[in-house]
């Protein structure tokens, strides 16, 4: 009984999901998608430019030729734009204007882990994928998805939106330039 009046009293207190977005909540959106899409663009290069390198490397018989990836980098910039949107918008509908760094996180890496399965299989179905692409695309959705979910749940809550997406803009600066040290240091690239 005191369980149910605990839960009752939480459920209480606990922000609505938004239907009205007023234009104070769309600049917040605004920000909080920008701040996802930066730390999304950085642990991505973290991931299959440092650490997955090897893996892009053993399967380059799959991928389009070197340069032509790099010049078609963009296109993956702007579905990682629109992704951060739809992920900011959901956050905020589904948890309300100030969702917790938890709750962010939590949706993040629970929508990056269904964004990431359903876009592998169904591409793996299409095109001449690696085995390990069923794991390696995920896995790497996850995390990218679980760092935009709580980046932007922290801006959402922040007075300043625009003050923390600086500092998420620093952050994915020292990320680069970390994973250009690592990939240089431990990953250097093996010419044949």
């Amino acid at each position: 009984l005191e369980r149910d009046a605990c839960l009752a009293e939480q459920l209480q207190n606990r922000e609505k999901p938004v239907n009205n977005f007023s234009p104070s909540l769309l600049r917040s959106i605004l920000s909080s998608a920008v701040a996802a899409w930066l730390i999304t663009l950085a642990s991505d290069f973290m991931f299959h430019a440092v650490f997955f390198s090897y893996w892009w490397r053993d399967t380059e018989d799959y991928w389009l030729p070197p340069m032509q990836l790099f010049q078609f980098i963009p296109f993956a910039y702007v579905s990682f734009a629109l992704y951060c949107v739809t992920l900011n918008w959901l956050l905020v509908r589904l948890y309300g204007p100030r969702p917790s760094m938890r709750q962010g996180l939590q949706f993040g890496a629970s929508a990056g882990f269904v964004y990431g399965t359903i876009t592998i299989l169904a591409n793996y179905s299409l095109f001449p994928l690696p085995l390990s692409a069923l794991l390696v695309w995920p896995f790497s959705m996850i995390i990218d998805s679980a760092a935009a979910g709580a980046a932007s749940a922290w801006v959402l809550n922040a007075p300043h939106p625009w003050r923390r997406v600086g500092v998420i803009f620093g952050i994915a600066i020292g990320l680069f330039i970390l994973g250009i040290i690592i990939q240089n240091v431990f990953f250097p690239a093996v010419t044949v």
